[in-house]
């Protein structure tokens, strides 16, 4: 049994589009909200012996959360699992090779350049107002 959960669009056609067997599919309707609560999301996952897990949404180009998605397969040991959209012809098949060499180092880099602009910007805009308060 197949775990469709579906994030954004029409699960119908996501089914359809990626030819998923539809009596062999299991279809969760959660709001991306639902995405920042993982207990909820990881019960839904372990809750039965799921073959492949989905996340479904209308456009991966536009799906925002796509590092916790793939978080919540790694924590939930389902390796066979993929981010999919209702054109069918992206699809994002979860690698755990790639998500511990590529998506972790690339999200750990990218705290740390934001953590460097947010202390780098805060100290330029005080000197700033300095040099502007002392003419």
């Amino acid at each position: 049994m197949n775990l469709l959960i579906n994030l954004v669009g029409n699960a119908e056609q996501m089914i359809f589009a990626n030819n998923l067997d539809t009596t062999n599919c299991e279809i969760v309707k959660l709001d991306e909200k639902e995405l920042s609560n993982p207990k909820h999301i990881l019960s839904l996952i372990k809750g039965k012996d799921f073959e492949n897990v989905y996340f479904g949404t209308i456009d991966l180009n536009f799906q925002r959360f796509q590092f916790f998605i793939k978080l919540y397969l790694f924590l939930s040991f389902y390796w066979k699992g993929a981010i999919i959209d209702e054109k069918g012809d992206n699809k994002i098949l979860f690698s755990l090779v790639h998500f511990l060499f590529v998506d972790i180092p690339l999200i750990v880099v990218e705290i740390f350049a934001s953590v460097y602009l947010a202390i780098y910007y805060h100290i330029k805009v005080y000197l700033v107002r300095w040099k502007y308060k002392k003419n």
